[in-house]
């Protein structure tokens, strides 16, 4: 059993450790670990609307799964991944424009493998959690949380 001085003493250590690791080296493992917690998230809804609202097809499926994950996603990224970065009016705005590219890839990713290459729509879903993560985490980084 934990005594409250051991309890003391890690939390002593803990913000030290952080120091220890650059901000940057941080900021991709904390980006990552809220951007696995979205992929997973937008995938399950996919895979939901495939399956529950059947024939709907995987590109509408997707369009619907986008749409439930966005505020999911701009919420998580600013309050956890950034939430270092100064908020201002406009992060909100540049967050739906680098979300309009997202959607774009993601939309035409899904339809490109099902409709066009009449593959799985699970290919689909790996599309999105090939290309979007690294597009996202520099478009977030560089523009959408940037510093004022």
């Amino acid at each position: 059993m934990l005594h409250e001085a051991d309890i003391a003493a890690v939390e002593s250590i803990a913000p030290r450790l952080a120091r220890l690791v650059p901000r940057n080296v941080r900021r991709v493992f904390v980006y990552g670990c809220v951007g696995i917690a979205v992929s997973v998230f937008y995938s399950l809804a996919v895979v939901a609307c495939v399956w529950l609202l059947h024939p709907i097809s995987p590109t509408l499926a997707s369009v619907v799964a986008f749409a439930i994950s966005v505020p999911v996603a701009y919420l998580a990224h600013a309050k956890v991944s950034f939430s270092d970065s100064p908020f201002d009016k406009l992060q909100p705005l540049r967050f739906v424009i680098s979300t309009a590219t997202s959607f774009i890839l993601s939309i035409g990713g899904m339809y490109l493998i099902t409709e066009v290459a009449g593959q799985c729509y699970l290919f689909g879903i790996a599309w999105n959690w090939l290309t979007i993560p690294g597009m996202n985490f520099l478009s977030y980084m560089l523009w959408v949380f940037r510093a004022a």
